[in-house]
């Protein structure tokens, strides 16, 4: 990743810069077929896109251009009530036309979302069969989209089929659950229940910064919770993971919601798996990584009896404030990345100068700081570093960087994120805890974080803590060399060999379950 791709890296777990979409567009586009069994889906897309997971290709994860392939079990209806937020709409458009392939029946609809100066066109199809809604969604800005939408869009579609795969056979069964969040918004999720006989010890997943799905697949092919689901549910605990609200099939809004709400929502996993048949209702808790541990320390502080949380783990779960962790996390992840120590001065500022600006939830103002910090920071580049971008391209890049930003960031998730100290909340904290660390993870960094939190938790009283650093494990819990970012796909798409034996010892010393003979 050269420098370019480093100007503005923030807590999410990419970096946010957009670069031109303009190299795309040059000559004709071959596609080339793929296979998702995730959706059970077959079909093509085009050569060279990257798989960004959750069933997203685009061809390049900074640029606007993005092509979403999916497939829901529930109704159109449902899904359009999912995706209206997400396109700025209140009501359903009309479709614009019909395609009738091989396989599906396809309704048409065209929508364009304005994302600060730049005009994005969004291509939209969605297929309805009695199991599923099949959904094909392209976005680019305006001035690609003919081009985008005749030799890829409209191929994609005609190729898109369904495919049928024999069940696995597990041991332990999978429901797709609903449950009702504090405010009444209903969330989504899958629920896998050992066959053992109950009740059964349960734990609740809570993802990460920015929306996800169920599975948390960061990188495409590791889909983190459906494996630490699977590993669990194996070990004889009933485990929930679900689509954050406003993500998946789960309602809501993301972008209006803070992270007191994201932690309101797994107190409200934790009371539906209480309730549910075959669950020891005394035995239920929460996981959660990375900023799903900061819920995780915002329910830890709640009373016991309200929120019938059992036990806490927190996977790279930040120890400081938001302000704090994000310093670091720039400077190591430029750092590590080769940037000069000019680069590295200037955007730590560009933060310090953010913080009162996101605090007060200037959107405007806090696009304006980032157009100007990244056009500054161009200077500061070698002509080698500022990937084949020219002069006269100078100002169009660092809109899109300010644009970018504020279509990822500026939301009420990440100013309150800023502004809290979780240390306060583990202090209160008196269920057993396990904290989690990766030795070389540049984004929630083990020396700030962990004896932070080890201290807040004894200091409190909490005679049942544990705090491990695995140490050579990343951010995602990958055995890993450097922890960089640019590190995460090209290493196996699977944990260090210590993680899941951890989580799995740690828990059944305290909840002894009935394991299944397979």
């Amino acid at each position: 990743m050269h420098v370019m791709k480093k100007l503005m890296v923030v807590l999410a777990l990419v970096a946010v810069l957009v670069m031109p979409a303009a190299a795309q567009t040059e000559g004709g586009i071959v596609l080339v077929p793929f296979e998702d069994p995730n959706y059970q889906i077959e079909g093509v897309i085009p050569e060279g896109w990257q798989a960004l997971g959750q069933g997203l290709y685009s061809p390049d994860p900074e640029d606007f251009t993005l092509l979403a392939l999916q497939a829901a079990p529930t109704t159109l209806d449902r899904v359009f009530e999912v995706l209206l937020p997400q396109l700025g709409l209140t009501t359903a458009p009309d479709a614009v036309g019909t395609l009738d392939t091989e396989s599906l029946s396809w309704l048409l609809y065209q929508v364009d979302v304005p994302v600060g100066a730049i005009l994005i066109r969004v291509d939209l199809a969605l297929a309805e069969t009695p199991n599923a809604t099949y959904i094909a969604l392209l976005q680019t800005p305006s001035p690609f989209y003919d081009q985008l939408h005749a030799e890829v869009f409209i191929p994609v579609l005609n190729g898109l089929t369904p495919t049928t795969e024999a069940a696995e056979d597990l041991p332990y069964g999978v429901f797709e659950v609903t449950f009702e969040a504090a405010d009444g918004v209903s969330l989504v999720g899958t629920l896998t229940l050992p066959d053992t006989p109950g009740p059964h010890p349960a734990i609740a997943l809570m993802t990460g910064s920015g929306p996800q799905t169920r599975d948390s697949e960061v990188v495409p092919g590791f889909p983190i919770f459906a494996q630490i689901a699977d590993h669990l549910t194996r070990a004889g605990f009933a485990v929930l993971r679900y689509d954050d609200r406003g993500v998946g099939l789960s309602g809501g809004d993301y972008s209006t919601a803070s992270i007191q709400d994201f932690a309101a929502d797994g107190v409200a996993a934790v009371a539906f798996l209480r309730g549910y048949e075959g669950i020891d209702p005394d035995a239920v808790g929460v996981l959660g990584h990375s900023e799903g541990g900061v819920y995780a320390s915002i329910i830890g502080a709640q009373p016991q009896d309200e929120t019938g949380v059992a036990f806490i783990i927190a996977l790279a779960g930040p120890g400081v404030d938001g302000e704090s962790l994000l310093l670091r996390q720039n400077e190591l992840i430029l750092r590590g990345g080769g940037a000069s120590e000019a680069i590295i001065a200037s955007q730590l500022q560009f933060l310090r100068d953010a913080f009162p600006i996101i605090a007060e939830r200037d959107w405007d103002a806090m696009e304006e700081l980032t157009y100007q910090t990244v056009f500054d920071q161009w200077a500061l580049l070698l002509p080698e570093e500022r990937g084949g971008l020219t002069e006269e391209q100078r100002e169009t890049y660092a809109r899109q960087a300010a644009a970018a930003f504020r279509q990822g960031y500026a939301f009420e998730w990440f100013a309150t994120l800023m502004a809290y100290d979780p240390a306060p909340d583990w202090a209160q904290t008196t269920v057993p805890v396990l904290a989690v660390f990766g030795g070389v993870d540049v984004q929630v960094e083990a020396a700030q974080n962990a004896d932070p939190i080890e201290a807040a938790l004894t200091e409190g009283g909490n005679e049942d803590v544990t705090v491990v650093v695995l140490d050579d494990a990343n951010h995602l819990f990958q055995a890993a060399e450097t922890g960089a970012l640019e590190e995460y796909d090209l290493l196996a798409l699977e944990f260090t060999p210590d993680l899941l034996p951890l989580l799995t010892d740690w828990l059944t010393e305290r909840f002894p379950v009935t394991v299944s003979e397979e």
